[in-house]
């Protein structure tokens, strides 16, 4: 008997409860945010929005610091491992590598990373992409990341594509990779030969 009593008293402090807020927020003026010709990422813009009226009571500090927006790739800093591309679920990033000049890098985690490969072509669809962050956890040196953009209207369906790599840098890549061939075949021509020249002063 004890208990129904406490659990009626329980529901009616919690209905007054809720209708408290309720009633509370019904003196108070409208919160909403002009988007987007307010700029919701600037604490300042959306004061001025609101054109010196009460002020906005919602959260002015911007974009949390684990905020899941639009990716980036730091291409000074990838190594083209094809890491991210395979993590992806829905397949919205697509590259493609050349061998290139071996060289040592320091990634932003603070781990060194070796380069063997250069990017040719680094696209990633945001239109597919549903910023799970799979990609971003494995990346060797943290060249692809999260930003806190979020905003991705485009005129087009072309428009949603990022792409990372310039068509010159790509072609300067794509000369390397061959010229890094030649050399590679010069080097295995000249070791055999010198090996049947060995074998020639051995017989």
């Amino acid at each position: 008997m004890n208990q129904y009593f406490h659990n009626m008293i329980n529901g009616i402090q919690t209905v007054f409860e809720g209708m408290s807020i309720t009633l509370a927020s019904m003196f108070q003026g409208p919160a909403t945010v002009e988007y987007p010709d307010v700029d919701v990422r600037s604490v300042d813009s959306i004061r001025v929005g609101l054109k010196g009226k009460r002020g906005y009571k919602g959260n002015l500090r911007g974009m949390p610091e684990n905020y899941r927006g639009i990716l980036d790739v730091d291409m000074s800093i990838c190594t083209a491992c094809l890491i991210c591309m395979k993590a992806c679920p829905i397949d919205c990033i697509a590259i493609t590598n050349v061998k290139c000049d071996k060289r040592k890098l320091q990634g932003k985690n603070g781990k060194p990373a070796a380069q063997t490969r250069a990017a040719t072509r680094f696209d990633i669809d945001i239109a597919k992409c549903m910023f799970c962050g799979l990609c971003v956890e494995p990346c060797p040196t943290g060249a692809i990341f999260h930003t806190n953009e979020f905003e991705m209207n485009r005129d087009n369906l072309e428009g949603l594509i990022l792409r990372f790599v310039a068509p010159e840098e790509a072609e300067k890549a794509s000369k390397r990779a061959a010229e890094i061939a030649v050399e590679q075949a010069e080097k295995k021509a000249a070791l055999a030969k010198e090996k049947a020249a060995a074998k020639g002063e051995d017989s």
